[in-house]
């Protein structure tokens, strides 16, 4: 994938590319220096929010582009948690660069690269988030949760996990996670709504 990544950057007008993951963070990334991990993990959390949004009203909607006074920002999910995202200077060729994520995620789809490779090679991914495994009670919260705040919740969702682990390690306790998501509800009436889910949940 980093050849992979490196090729688009060879691209005129291409400043570099990132890959990102809802679950694990930054991937891989081969942007100069001044591009801070925390910040590309920001710009990663709110291009993944807008595809998302955008595919309510547009199932097939492919890339999403941001244009400002002096780059170009042009995302695209190669698959589902995993976006791809190119910064560019506003000159550069979008037909081009069309063209190379086509074939870049149609190599995605063919090749036998897991996404759980990515997340082993990167030296982004913390060992909490490596060796997390499906846990039931998460995906029915987060289910629970969905019937609160719609479509975009299982984004919410993981980002407050992924928080959650990253804070509390091994020790990570329910309750914070809780206090975590109702925090981010914000809404009395909802976190009272979401309470009333979750606790037959919790009983389990």
């Amino acid at each position: 994938m980093k050849q992979a990544l490196d090729e688009l950057k060879a691209i005129p007008g291409v400043v570099g590319v990132c890959l990102f993951s809802v679950q694990e963070g930054l991937l891989q990334s081969n942007l100069p220096g001044i591009f801070k991990p925390d910040k590309l993990i920001a710009v990663g959390k709110q291009l993944a929010k807008l595809l998302a949004a955008g595919r309510m009203s547009f199932d097939d909607l492919n890339d999403l582009s941001l244009h400002y006074d002096e780059s170009v920002i042009v995302a695209r999910e190669l698959s589902k948690g995993l976006t791809i995202f190119v910064i560019c200077d506003p000159s550069f060729n979008h037909n081009l660069l069309t063209m190379s994520l086509n074939l870049l995620q149609e190599d995605w789809h063919d090749q036998s690269t897991t996404h759980a490779d990515l997340v082993s090679s990167s030296p982004a991914a913390s060992v909490v988030e490596r060796e997390a495994k499906p846990d039931p009670l998460m995906a029915e919260l987060k289910a629970a949760l969905a019937k609160v705040l719609g479509p975009m919740a299982a984004i919410i969702f993981d980002e407050i996990q992924q928080l959650w682990l990253q804070k509390g390690g091994a020790t990570a306790q329910i309750d914070d996670l809780l206090e975590m998501i109702h925090d981010e509800i914000g809404d009395p009436e909802k976190i009272a709504t979401y309470k009333a889910l979750a606790a037959p949940l919790l009983q389990k």
